[in-house]
């Protein structure tokens, strides 16, 4: 099992860069019962029982074991070498460093999370240990151990060389930062706006990896709690628990399982039940390497079903899908492709280790567009409900309520502008006859054959409105009496020309039109309209099939009509 003298070549300080990964040069030896002395250590190491870390690897696992290794460091100058042993990672809960020279321990330095971050010597957010290398071989002998996956990327590096990864790091984090808190505030003023769920859940799905993210890189221990050793062992567990319920809660609501997957839909009380005894059934049995296998576990075990859901919603006809589907096979495949690496299924280098940032940030941003197609689709139908709620929706002219609305504007701007406009009320004669001998089918197609004849006599800038049952309005613009009783009159001809075409055979049809123009005598809208009624019911005593109008300088207070005459 063995490699008997396994001992790598020693390291020359004087040709080595500002930075330097060892791992391949590390002799290693795996302790199963995590109770071996250093004594004992150095004796098998002695014996040949080391073997040497060619293939560079720098992830066991999840594993309880210790892990020894060794490497030999030679500094050829006549002068100490300062060096810096970097430990690419933030949980470790070990990492033991014994400095040798000639068979004999001449320094020692023992450092991880079982230390709070304020009592280590070097304010690193990773784990590092400074050295004085003196001329000579210096043999490093280590100890690592944790209750979290053991990785141990260790590089040889200066403080130099470290506060410049620091930039970069600040960098990318920095913007990785920044992009989770802009969606997340975009999303809670979308959900604040729109009292929609999924927005809420997005943003707490968002908030939870934060501060997983926070807690697994160092970033918590060094400047949140970084004298609390309880909070440094269990947050990144709960924060991987909190990031595995919202995302289940956010599929269930932006999936709409609710509306494409009922039965699935029932189910979620109990899953989150579950979730809840799991959760806590794992605090209490307090083993840190148990629950984040489980919780990794889980997070790949959700991952296919977030995918199977994503395509039968899809199937069922839900088109957002089409966001949700490559956004979680993304964010999955970071996710996936950084867990290899912890487990040491693909070597290790920072930027794989660090995909799962990258495909995070890529996911969240799909969703985050997902979800603006979805808001753009609730815009787009509450527009659809507002133009449908201003129309009549047999002529698909405005409605009474939308006629007031659009007239309002141009009928202030007239009176300031001292503009004359004029307004033409008619009403189809005998449409009670057309109804009761025909049908109501008849009468709609009536109704809808005189709206398109009006369209096609107005002008852009005219706003035409069915006012009710069998009444139409023109408001006209720029338009004095002269011309607002010629328009009446062409109309009323085209009408009386007008053949519909019904299944009981064509109809003929003829309407009464009363006009009525502004005078400055009117404070109100509805003086005018009222004024046009009284013309229009003049036509209609007037044997109908005419157009009557009002004098210009009228007013409805000194207009008297007997409105129990007889139509």
């Amino acid at each position: 099992m063995y490699s008997l003298g396994a001992i790598s070549k020693p390291i020359e300080l004087t040709n080595v860069p500002s930075e330097l990964f060892i791992n391949k040069h590390l002799t290693i030896l795996q302790d199963r019962s995590a109770d071996l002395s250093f004594q004992n250590a150095f004796k098998q190491y002695k014996q040949g029982k080391f073997t040497l870390n060619a293939d560079e690897r720098a992830s066991f696992g999840f594993i309880h074991d210790a892990l020894w290794a060794s490497v030999l460091i030679n500094n050829s100058s006549d002068k100490e070498i300062k060096k810096v042993l970097y430990l690419d990672t933030a949980w470790l809960d070990h990492a033991d460093f014994y400095f040798m020279r000639q068979g004999k321990v001449v320094d020692k330095a023992f450092i991880g999370d079982t230390l709070p971050f304020n009592a280590r010597e070097n304010k690193t957010r990773m784990l590092s240990q400074q050295y004085s290398f003196k001329p000579g071989i210096t043999q490093v002998f280590m100890r690592f151990e944790s209750q979290d996956p053991l990785l141990i990327p260790l590089y040889l590096t200066t403080h130099d060389a470290i506060q410049d990864n620091l930039i970069i790091s600040s960098y990318f984090y920095g913007f990785i930062y920044g992009a989770f808190f802009i969606l997340f505030v975009y999303n809670i003023t979308l959900f604040i706006s729109l009292k929609d769920s999924s927005y809420v859940f997005y943003s707490l799905y968002l908030l939870s990896f934060f501060c997983l993210n926070i807690a697994y890189t160092g970033h918590g221990f060094k400047f949140i709690w970084p004298n609390s050793l309880l909070l440094q062992q269990w947050l990144m567990i709960l924060f991987l628990y909190c990031y595995i319920a919202f995302s289940i809660a956010f599929c269930f609501e932006f999936l709409k399982l609710k509306v494409f997957a009922p039965k699935i839909y029932q189910i979620r009380k109990w899953v989150y039940t579950g979730l809840i005894l799991l959760i806590t059934s794992l605090f209490l049995n307090a083993d840190q390497l148990l629950a984040v296998n489980i919780g990794v576990a889980l997070t790949s075990l959700l991952v296919v079903i977030f995918l199977s859901l994503g395509f039968l919603v899809l199937k069922n006809g839900h088109d957002t899908v089409k966001f949700f589907i490559p956004a979680v096979f993304l964010g999955a495949g970071g996710a996936a492709t950084s867990a290899a690496t912890t487990w040491g299924f693909i070597p290790y280098s920072t930027l794989i280790f660090h995909s799962i940032e990258i495909g995070m940030l890529i996911e969240m941003s799909i969703l985050a567009l997902a979800l603006a197609f979805n808001l753009k689709k609730v815009d787009k139908a509450r527009i659809t409900a507002e133009v449908s709620a201003q129309l009549d929706h047999l002529t698909e002219l405005y409605n009474r309520r939308a006629f007031t609305v659009a007239v309002s504007p141009l009928w202030n701007l007239g009176i300031r502008d001292q503009q004359a406009f004029s307004i033409i009320l008619l009403d189809i004669d005998w449409f009670k006859t057309i109804n009761d001998d025909y049908g109501h089918a008849a009468g709609d197609d009536v109704l809808k054959s005189i709206a398109q004849t009006l369209q096609q006599h107005i002008r852009k800038s005219d706003i035409l409105a069915r006012w009710g049952g069998e009444e139409f309005i023109i408001f006209l613009p720029n338009t004095t009496q002269s011309d607002a009783i010629n328009l009446a009159d062409l109309i009323r001809k085209n009408i009386q020309k007008m053949t519909v075409l019904h299944d009981t055979g064509p109809l003929s049809v003829t309407a009464s039109f009363g006009v009525a123009v502004y005078n400055e005598q009117m404070t109100e809208l509805e003086d005018l309209i009222k004024l046009a009624d009284v013309a229009l019911y003049k036509a209609k005593n007037s044997g109908r099939n005419v157009v009557c109008h009002m004098p210009q300088n009228q007013t409805i207070k000194n207009q008297e009509v007997n409105k129990m005459t007889p139509i």
